[in-house]
């Protein structure tokens, strides 16, 4: 896409985008449509497709996001962490997926970009309990998990009044993600929901707010986690 269509569809919805921006945004397009023909990295087919439903999608988090150090959770192809570490260089974002490949394309476009940001392979319940716990003014993520198990995946990284943001689409149900009931086990609230558009299409961000340290049992075993949500 050239640079007057994508700050078009950036200014219908209410978002800046700077020429320099845009410039490594659609670097990452085409290296993400390069990468999909080897892994799972984006099931889109067109660099229009990826600006309007993954980097629209990113800049609108810019809105709520507190500065500071965060981590994207589940971040496959670097969704929405890349987008936000080039739109805001000042954040300190983080990147974790279990999958070395898709990690492994993340460190390549950093590198190829030039931008700011650390990974982590690993699984979000173990590095919960050791290393990531208590880590991070926020959380990010975007289709990784319904919102019990997010809580429980996420929460426990976040220093007490630091945030989770959950990406949630038009399919939200909040009595089957059970956000309310995790996040009170965990110390924590939800905050606030937000319903909003993008180009016709219907989206939640959800938002949960630390309150208190997470009791020492959280983050489970992935296998209890399932067997009894929150």
């Amino acid at each position: 896409m050239q640079y007057e269509k994508c700050a078009e569809l950036f200014a219908r919805n209410g978002l800046p985008i700077s020429p320099e921006v845009y410039e490594k945004l659609q670097a990452y397009a085409e290296l993400l449509l390069a990468e999909a023909e080897n892994q799972n990295v984006t099931a889109l087919k067109t660099d229009e497709e990826i600006w309007t439903r993954h980097f629209l999608d990113s800049a609108f988090l810019l809105k709520y996001i507190p500065a500071g150090k965060g981590i994207d959770l589940g971040t496959g192809g670097g969704i929405p962490a890349i987008p936000l570490a080039v739109m805001n260089p000042a954040l300190e974002i983080s990147m974790l997926d279990s999958e070395l490949r898709k990690i492994e394309f993340c460190r390549s476009v950093i590198a190829k970009l030039d931008i700011h940001a650390e990974t982590y392979c690993g699984r979000a319940e173990e590095l919960g309990r050791s290393a990531l716990r208590n880590q991070f003014d926020f959380v990010v993520s975007r289709a990784m998990a319904n919102g019990s198990w997010l809580c429980e995946f996420g929460i426990p990284m976040l220093r007490t009044g630091g945030r989770l943001f959950a990406m949630k689409g038009r399919q939200f149900d909040p009595e089957a993600e059970r956000f309310d009931s995790a996040a009170a086990a965990l110390g924590a609230v939800t905050a606030n929901t937000i319903r909003y558009e993008l180009e016709g299409e219907p989206k939640h961000l959800i938002i949960m707010e630390k309150q208190s340290e997470t009791p020492a049992q959280y983050p489970r075993r992935f296998a209890k986690m399932k067997r009894a949500p929150l």
